[in-house]
């Protein structure tokens, strides 16, 4: 990192990489999708905390009390935010205070040009619910898409779920009271409990994420979300 971590946040960086281990093991023992909250005030540094987690993931890290996890560099990072804006301020952020990221690991789904059978291996991808909504352009497919979206993730999970890290940034915003729930919950669910849907008369399923990072200042909204589904 670029910058000095303070004392919480080298703790909760250090927390939530043995959390994170840990959920991975659940999941390849019961292969159902584990969730991690990571709660912190506004102007606490979550997505520094997040930035200095990825580079432990992808560059490897010891503990203090003796633990080391090897690095991964085929690690994949899907990061989904409600607007492009947030995802773009993340994205700069992230790309600012790193100092072991290569030049153009951060990679921002374009719906113009994206198309992938699967995500590549030892990216970042930032992803925003506004582009996956039921008439995005993502979601479709045209002369142009050979894979929607949806098509591109699955297929990310069913290869590549044990170095695959879904990041959910300001969670509490689409973890809306079930008064409230709309589009954007909706689209959070997906990634936690799977999706199926319609595409021109064929049904298609969406696996659900093997491990999700949820990153909110109030995430019990997102809390009691995850508690409902899973």
């Amino acid at each position: 990192m670029k910058v000095d971590l303070i004392s919480f946040q080298e703790k909760a960086v250090k927390e939530l990489r043995l959390d994170i281990a840990e959920a991975f093991g659940t999941y390849q023992r019961r292969h159902k999708t584990q969730v991690v909250s990571l709660q912190a005030p506004t102007g606490a540094g979550k997505t520094i905390i997040a930035a200095a987690l990825i580079e432990n993931i992808y560059f490897g890290t010891t503990l203090a009390d003796g633990t080391t996890y090897a690095e991964q560099p085929k690690a994949i990072f899907v990061w989904l935010s409600d607007s492009p804006e947030l995802n773009e301020q993340s994205k700069a952020k992230i790309e600012l205070k790193t100092s072991k990221l290569r030049f153009g690991q951060c990679v921002t789904i374009s719906e113009d040009s994206f198309d992938m059978e699967m995500l590549e291996d030892g990216n970042i991808y930032f992803l925003n619910t506004q582009k996956i909504s039921r008439s995005a352009r993502l979601t479709q497919h045209s002369d142009s898409r050979q894979y929607t979206i949806w098509e591109t993730l699955d297929n990310t999970i069913q290869n590549k779920a044990d170095h695959l890290y879904f990041i959910i940034d300001e969670a509490h915003r689409g973890a809306k009271s079930k008064r409230e729930a709309g589009t954007d919950t909706t689209i959070m669910q997906r990634f936690i409990k799977g999706y199926e849907y319609i595409e021109n008369g064929i049904k298609r399923t969406m696996r659900s994420m093997p491990v999700v990072l949820g990153i909110s200042a109030t995430a019990d909204r997102f809390n009691t979300l995850v508690g409902n589904i899973t």
